[in-house]
């Protein structure tokens, strides 16, 4: 049997974040991993290796996508169909919205694959495929397969590969999709991680996690036994790692030279109420210089629209931004996707202006604000934009960048 795994992509602003970042992306190549022997495998990540093959052979036909993603994904599943393959859907849109994604496919995984992979496969193999499958959660993910590191291909990544060291996260942002996919945190053995790695002949990498910290003698065992790799690693994690010495030290001796940090926004009742208060944001200037000693790069999103946003809001986190020497920013309309706390709150006090996906790319206003109009929203977030990319705000960052950390990656900066 051949088998056809997509991650789908439509052309937008949301692509344009995503082919930034630039890692492989867990959902495709995780089911690659998972995939038995007797089945043949081929993939595609339609953010960075360009669009899927309509003409593919194939038995059957795997679509993930993101929320933003969605009506991509149904334009390449109804194609498939209409040529004879079996088409499914996977991931986080799937999961939080099944019965929509079976209009365009034969059957829908709800939840982690992994467990319900080879089921699944039999079932294709047998003529018996069932509507849905609700993948149990891995306890343990000691059983993680490595990803296939063999045939991938990092050229369209700038050769950043991706390994996987946890799933979930202990924290619940009202706006964040990870603690409803995944049930509380789990860390995979570092051994396994370390393996992989060394495998793997990566020397750039991704170290795939929702926060890397959140537990701390984790991470401390993980930076310990990362020394001798001698890799160059980045990853997703609270800027609070520099409030502990050790910790940001073993990081940084271990390769950590670019971290993701979600800072969000300035306002301090924005993040209480988002449960995210556990930032602390009158610390950030400091934080990132302690990173910047380490040549440590810090690249966060600044979300707009929040209830506690005012029409100021734009300005002030502008200067913000420009104070506390924020490496890289992106200017996001925050997004209530589908099985957030946030999507369930707006949807319950109809504010939800539109559920047409393709407008869920962090740069349109979906629901209606509490203290300004989304065009408001909209014009405040373009400005942001403007403002921060102008060619001063460039050329002052640019110095900054050579005096704080002393090198310029073109792939990310």
């Amino acid at each position: 049997m051949k088998i056809y795994i997509i991650k789908a992509s439509a052309a937008g602003a949301f692509k344009d974040y995503k082919q930034f970042m630039g890692a492989p992306p867990q959902s495709i190549y995780a089911l690659a991993a998972a995939t038995p022997d007797w089945v043949d495998v081929d993939l595609i990540d339609e953010t960075s290796q360009g669009e899927a093959d309509l003409n593919v052979s194939a038995d059957l036909i795997a679509i993930f996508m993101s929320t933003p993603d969605a009506y991509r994904g149904y334009q390449l599943a109804d194609e498939y169909r209409k040529q004879g393959k079996t088409v499914i859907f996977g991931g986080l849109h799937a999961s939080f919205m099944p019965d929509e994604v079976l209009g365009h496919s034969d059957a829908v995984i709800i939840g982690e694959a992994e467990t319900i992979w080879d089921k699944l496969l039999d079932d294709v193999a047998n003529g018996c495929l069932k509507t849905h499958y609700e993948g149990k959660q891995l306890s343990n993910l000691s059983a993680l397969r490595p990803f296939p590191h063999e045939y991938m291909d990092l050229a369209p990544y700038d050769g950043l590969g991706s390994v996987v060291v946890s799933r979930g996260c202990k924290f619940k942002c009202s706006y964040c999709t990870v603690h409803r996919f995944f049930d509380g945190m789990r860390n995979r053995p570092v051994a396994q991680v370390v393996d992989e790695i060394r495998q793997s002949g990566l020397e750039y990498i991704e170290l795939h996690a929702d926060n890397l910290v959140a537990d701390r003698e984790y991470a401390l065992e993980l930076f310990e036994a990362l020394k001798p790799l001698n890799i160059k690693w980045l990853a997703e994690a609270t800027i609070n790692i520099a409030e502990h010495d050790d910790l940001l030290e073993a990081a940084a001796q271990s390769g950590l030279f670019y971290l993701l940090s979600g800072l969000e926004t300035p306002s301090r009742a924005a993040l209480k109420a988002a449960g995210k208060g556990f930032i602390k944001i009158d610390k950030t200037k400091e934080y990132i210089s302690k990173l910047h000693q380490h040549n440590i790069a810090v690249d966060s999103a600044m979300l707009f629209g929040f209830d506690e946003h005012s029409s100021d809001i734009f300005e002030e986190t502008l200067a913000f931004v420009d104070d506390i020497e924020l490496d890289v920013c992106h200017s996001v309309i925050i997004t209530p996707y589908p099985g957030t706390l946030f999507y369930q709150q707006l949807e319950k006090e109809q504010r939800l202006l539109t559920k047409d996906w393709s407008l869920y790319d962090g740069t349109h206003a979906v629901f209606q604000p509490k203290q300004m109009t989304p065009q408001a929203l909209e014009e405040g977030q373009a400005w942001f934009y403007e403002k921060y990319h102008s060619l001063g705000r460039s050329v002052q960052r640019s110095f900054r960048k050579a005096k704080n950390i002393g090198w310029v990656n073109a792939s990310y900066f």
